[in-house]
């Protein structure tokens, strides 16, 4: 009996724990239906003038940033922190990042270059294969002298949904095209920098929260 007993409770701890490790994703506060009328409504206005489409894309935004909740219950164990803890990195903040993420960046100062590798985790949300589909859109930022965050840099990537199962790195490679002083000279001096994934809609300012996406700070040097 006693052997039948620890043969029990072994086989209910293995029982606990493959469970465990199966437990689902947690699904986004927002269906992923979402995303895909967005990216439709997104390419519906792209013969607009620039200012109208940010009119639009503000319109979006106050109107599914709750969907960004997502964010507020990814414990700092979650593997994101992790990643972006190994790059040098810190979330600085997070929203639904069920579909894309950005957890490390790097600079190349000789070529004045941001580079970062953004991770795509689901198959779908991203509009119809090969078009329209969507983009990907990262703002980087540089703290200067007096404390503040400025634009420096920005760049997207186009992707549509895929019949293949991710996750995928995707990557953007931006130049640095404004407020240059801060990147030079390259005599090693660090500088604080500041990189923003948003999803479909453009970021407007280094201190922007992205619906889907995320943003983090790290460290670069302007080295020879």
């Amino acid at each position: 009996m006693k052997i039948v007993k620890q043969f029990l409770f072994i086989a209910s701890i293995a029982i606990s724990g493959f469970s465990q490790a199966q437990t689902p994703t947690p699904l986004p506060a927002c269906d992923p239906q979402i995303k895909e009328t967005i990216a439709r409504r997104l390419n519906a206005i792209t013969a607009f003038s620039y200012q109208e489409q940010l009119r639009i894309q503000q319109q979006i935004y106050d109107t599914y940033f709750y969907c960004a909740a997502d964010g507020a219950s990814v414990p700092t164990t979650d593997p994101i922190y992790t990643a972006a803890s190994q790059c040098g990195a810190k979330i600085s903040f997070l929203g639904s990042t069920y579909f894309e993420e950005l957890s490390c960046c790097g600079y190349d100062p000789q070529r004045r270059q941001f580079a970062c590798p953004i991770r795509i985790k689901q198959a779908f949300g991203f509009g119809g294969s090969p078009l329209p589909g969507s983009r990907e859109h990262v703002l980087h930022c540089i703290r200067n002298v007096v404390n503040q965050w400025v634009p420096v840099s920005f760049d997207s990537v186009h992707l549509s949904n895929s019949a293949f199962a991710p996750s995928w790195q995707f990557g953007t490679v931006s130049d640095v095209n404004t407020f240059l002083h801060l990147v030079q000279p390259m005599n090693g001096v660090v500088r604080q920098a500041r990189t923003i994934l948003s999803w479909g809609l453009l970021p407007t300012g280094c201190q922007y929260q992205p619906i889907w996406g995320n943003s983090i700070d790290y460290q670069i040097r302007l080295d020879q």
